[in-house]
């Protein structure tokens, strides 16, 4: 293949230590009713899915949340969930979960294969390296990365996600300027 210079290398421009990219479902498990690292209790209903990002590594993702319940503790509404009803509805789900408000198994299989867009975020400097976090919000293949990008900015303004840390690149950027002076000068 000949390489061409016609079409630059495409800039970042969804936001300081924010990244797009399509990625693949390459398996699926239902986390519902499960402890998860993030959350207090047991989430309601959730989806891990491991992605093909054509590394030799598949990161996991996980899509939870809680339902909205009345006073007698049943079921009202999606509530915190609503971030797995937007993915299943991304991914092409249109039907209703089990009596039992369950993700059918036949439509966590249907999900292997499937492509969005995936948005991460810096959250945190770690030994000296970011490291990034998921967006519970996902993509569908038929928008643009540039409207994932602009939902996440209207979230950012509401206070979510509460660990997006864009600060961190420049305290890194910062550690990182005085070895570049001292490498100079000697």
């Amino acid at each position: 293949m000949t390489l061409s210079c016609e079409h630059p290398y495409p800039q970042n421009n969804y936001g300081k230590g924010i990244f797009i990219s399509l990625v693949t479902i390459a398996h699926v498990e239902d986390i519902s009713g499960q402890d998860l690292y993030f959350a207090d209790s047991p989430v309601d209903i959730g989806l891990k899915l491991y992605l093909d990002i054509k590394k030799d590594f598949m990161p996991e993702m996980n899509i939870a949340g809680y339902f909205e319940r009345d006073i007698q503790n049943n079921i009202k509404g999606w509530g915190s969930a609503f971030v797995v009803q937007d993915a299943l509805s991304k991914l092409g789900f249109k039907g209703k979960l089990t009596v039992d408000n369950r993700i059918p198994s036949d439509v966590l299989q249907s999900l292997e294969g499937k492509q969005f867009y995936r948005l991460s975020y810096v959250c945190d400097l770690r030994d000296g390296k970011l490291r990034y976090c998921d967006w519970n919000i996902i993509g569908s293949p038929d928008e643009t990365p540039e409207s994932l990008a602009k939902r996440f900015s209207k979230s950012l303004l509401k206070g979510y996600p509460k660990n997006y840390r864009p600060d961190c690149i420049d305290k890194l950027e910062d550690k990182l300027e005085p070895e570049l002076e001292d490498d100079i000068l000697n």
